[in-house]
């Protein structure tokens, strides 16, 4: 299911379902939101324990999701060429380079001007060194470098991942080319090295994991190199399609649904570690990044019907403007919350986590509702503005700018 640009439409269901997970796990903890399906109603049924809470309280897991989508997508073009000599080349570097600069950074620096401008202060933080070493991290996107920048940053704080994104660009036309000469080989150097710095790094002796190092790149290569693997046996697979077996399809979603069910499996096996949830998550990133993977190859083969759960234009759309989602909706659940919006009383004395706290509130129900319903409007409505408005305008500019001088270089007498 790719439309004329080879664009594969499922991925934009997976990257969609991935970011909202991602934002009903921020909404979760600015709410504390449980399940709103009454028990009463699936008691016919004899379902007598329902609830979808552990979908937003294990979402932590699926920005995982997207790096693993970044290297597949990254990866395709050589992957295509892989299968078929006959594919068009993948971008050199500078051209590889401009394209992703002009598609991430409009939109980051724009949100940091944000930020600048009227939510982050010198005042906030102990040292004025601080907030320069917060501000130089965060332009040259290397905040998850140290801890001021990472854990104590002022900025918003899904930001991190940017940083992991950017440090991965750098070395990716290199790793692309090894990668194309020995793919098995690369892959499993990349998922060893991140096991070693997870081993030596991320873990801490008690049980637990140090917050800065379980999300540095290098304890993200196994999930970069899943992707990238991922992609190589995709574009293997569907190169070689028309002599598959007419069975394919329904042992696809029969693999489909397995993998769907593993994942399940993992996330409320995490769940029910929620007291050392980052060790857990470090420890089980690379199975659950290859649990994805096989869930993506086989969905890509599946029934049609099963695809069009994740190929259709709602996913689209949320797909499209996933950038800004991710960038933008911490901000929005906290600013609403600092402006009381929608209204709620100042907490009392000696209280933790106000107003998601105020179990047994006449308004409280009340108020997650409302809170949750503004969050995803506000955030649907800025992600698409800032999208339309900003980030393709930008891209398109900056691009366009770029084949005008190599035009004027190119009729330039000599």
């Amino acid at each position: 299911m790719r439309d004329k640009s080879e664009r594969i439409a499922v991925l934009d269901g997976v990257r969609a379902y991935a970011i909202l997970i991602v934002m009903g796990f921020h909404l979760w903890q600015q709410s504390w939101l449980q399940n709103l399906i009454p028990y009463d109603l699936l008691q016919p049924f004899g379902v007598r324990d329902f609830s979808l809470t552990w979908v937003p309280r294990t979402g932590y897991m699926f920005v995982d999701v997207l790096l693993l989508l970044s290297g597949f997508c990254l990866f395709l073009p050589y992957a295509r060429q892989m299968a078929d000599p006959l594919a068009r080349d993948p971008d050199a570097p500078g051209l590889f380079f401009r394209k992703r600069a002009a598609r991430i950074l409009p939109s980051y620096y724009f949100c940091l001007l944000v930020s600048l401008l009227f939510l982050v202060r010198p005042a906030q933080y102990a040292r004025f060194g601080d907030y320069l070493l917060d501000l130089f991290a965060h332009l040259t996107c290397t905040h998850t470098l140290w801890p001021q920048s990472y854990i104590g940053t002022k900025f918003p704080g899904v930001l991190w991942t940017l940083s992991v994104e950017v440090q991965f660009y750098l070395i990716f036309p290199l790793l692309a080319r090894l990668f194309r000469r020995f793919p098995l080989q690369c892959w499993a150097v990349l998922s060893a090295l991140a096991q070693l710095y997870i081993a030596l790094f991320a873990r801490t002796p008690g049980g637990g994991a140090d917050p800065l190092h379980i999300n540095q790149l290098p304890a993200m290569l196994g999930v970069y190199a899943n992707g990238m693997l991922a992609a190589i046996v995709w574009c293997r697979l569907h190169s070689a399609r028309r002599r598959l077996p007419a069975r394919t399809p329904l042992a696809a979603t029969l693999l489909c649904a397995v993998s769907f069910a593993a994942i399940v499996c993992m996330l409320h096996d995490g769940l029910d570690r929620a007291a050392a949830i980052q060790r857990w998550q470090v420890d089980y990133r690379f199975l659950f990044s290859a649990f994805v993977s096989v869930f993506i190859l086989s969905l890509g083969l599946s029934y049609r019907a099963v695809q069009w759960l994740f190929a259709n234009r709602a996913a689209g759309f949320i797909a499209l403007i996933s950038y800004n989602l991710y960038i933008w909706h911490t901000t929005i659940l906290l600013q609403c919350k600092a402006w009381h919006l929608p209204p709620y009383p100042d907490a009392p004395a000696d209280v933790y986590a106000w107003p998601q706290s105020a179990n047994g509130a006449p308004w409280h129900f009340a108020w997650q509702v409302q809170y949750t319903v503004l969050f995803w409007v506000a955030s649907l409505v800025a992600a698409a503005l800032a999208t339309y408005l900003i980030e393709k305008p930008a891209a398109k500019w900056l691009l366009r700018r770029r084949r005008k001088r190599e035009d004027a270089k190119a009729v330039r007498p000599a």
